[in-house]
């Protein structure tokens, strides 16, 4: 069966009377390390996980957006950013929410996974992101929403992962560090930390969509093919 996969916002022409379209947010930008000495931001939670089966008109055109857009939080005690959306076609057909920000400051919090305003036949929230520990490590960040089951939470400097969703970014620290990436799709980047000289946090991981054509009359099961 015909599967295409878009790491980033594109068109794609309709081949098939319905489509199975999975998608995931960006994960959620890690706060950023400073103001003083030893500060610790926390990591960004994972993107959303949606999927819904959409009829479509063949040889039309629909938009695919992917969530993109989500940075760290600059240097300092910065916040990062919220993960960028993705969604075929129409807002309000299905949408996978970006995930949420982590803090800075001396233990910045971390950004929490939701499902809330996402829209599918099947929905899963990105895992949390860590708080930082001040002295010790910034926060991990969450990872992507997965396919059956929600994205793993982040355990102070550990990332989450576990599912088909991206691994959010590990925490880092004992040194001035800026925070890691998360992984696409979807996972939260980790917090800055601040040794003695202020650090970002990492940028959340990008989202992603595929978009699987279904044939008149088939049948196609929920989940990633």
């Amino acid at each position: 069966m015909p599967v295409a996969t878009f790491l980033s916002t594109s068109s794609l022409v309709a081949k098939a009377p319905q489509v199975r379209v999975q998608c995931w947010g960006q994960g959620g930008g890690g706060g950023g390390g400073g103001a003083s000495n030893s500060y610790a931001g926390g990591g960004g939670a994972g993107g959303a996980f949606a999927m819904s089966h959409l009829p479509v008109v063949p040889g039309t055109t629909y938009t695919v957006t992917v969530g993109s857009g989500a940075n760290g939080g600059a240097a300092g005690a910065n916040n990062g950013t919220v993960g960028g959306d993705s969604w075929f076609g129409a807002v309000g057909t299905i949408i996978a929410k970006g995930g949420a920000y982590g803090s800075g400051g001396t233990n910045g919090a971390g950004g929490t996974g939701s499902t809330t305003g996402s829209i599918g036949d099947a929905k899963w929230a990105g895992g949390n992101g860590a708080a930082g520990l001040s002295g010790t490590k910034s926060g991990g960040g969450g990872e992507g929403g997965g396919s059956t089951v929600a994205g793993g939470n982040a355990s102070g400097g550990t990332a989450g992962s576990g599912t088909d969703g991206g691994d959010g970014g590990a925490g880092v620290g004992t040194a001035n560090a800026a925070g890691n990436v998360g992984t696409v799709p979807g996972g939260g980047g980790s917090g800055g930390y601040r040794a003695t000289s202020s650090r970002a946090g990492g940028d959340g991981g990008a989202g992603k969509l595929i978009a699987d054509w279904i044939p008149p009359g088939s049948v196609l099961m929920l989940g990633v093919g």
